[in-house]
């Protein structure tokens, strides 16, 4: 899988976050169109289909029935809060058990009104999130396979 590092917007970065937090930003937001401002939405894609790829890092821990959720972001600020704002794409609230290290989430990226910055937010649903990181990126190619010991080839 090629990752362009221009497209990526986390890199073992943590996502540990407290119920009290709310939705924040995780990571770094991409700059879709840092030299125009004459088009409030991009075509990302130019026709192909454009993935983004969350990988798991780090273990998630947290307090009891703890549960976190990912959202894909476009915003006409870089902080992902202010502005027009509108989530592309969610995780859903998922336990705790959903984010062990070496899990992997890949999602289509949708045709959407794509704004200046598209960024992930985080959110601790149920109770705080005290440890996890995540890499976070956009990508072309993309792959599910992974090698395991019955596997030949």
């Amino acid at each position: 899988m090629i990752i362009d590092s221009s497209l990526e917007m986390c890199d073992a970065t943590s996502a540990a976050l407290g119920t009290i937090d709310g939705i924040t930003k995780v990571g770094n937001a991409v700059d879709l169109h840092p030299l125009s401002s004459d088009n409030a939405t991009v075509d990302l894609s130019a026709g192909e289909k454009l993935y983004l790829v969350i990988e798991v890092t780090t273990l998630f821990a947290g307090g009891t029935n703890a549960a976190y959720k990912i959202d894909l972001t476009t915003s006409t600020d870089a902080a992902l809060t202010g502005g027009t704002t509108a989530n592309i794409w969610t995780t859903g609230s998922l336990l705790m058990t959903s984010w062990t290290a070496g899990t992997r989430y890949i999602a289509s990226l949708p045709e959407a009104d794509y704004h200046r910055y598209l960024g992930i937010r985080g959110t601790a649903v149920t109770a705080n999130v005290t440890s996890g990181n995540i890499n976070a990126f956009i990508t072309k190619n993309v792959t599910n396979w992974t090698s395991t010991d019955t596997r030949i080839g």
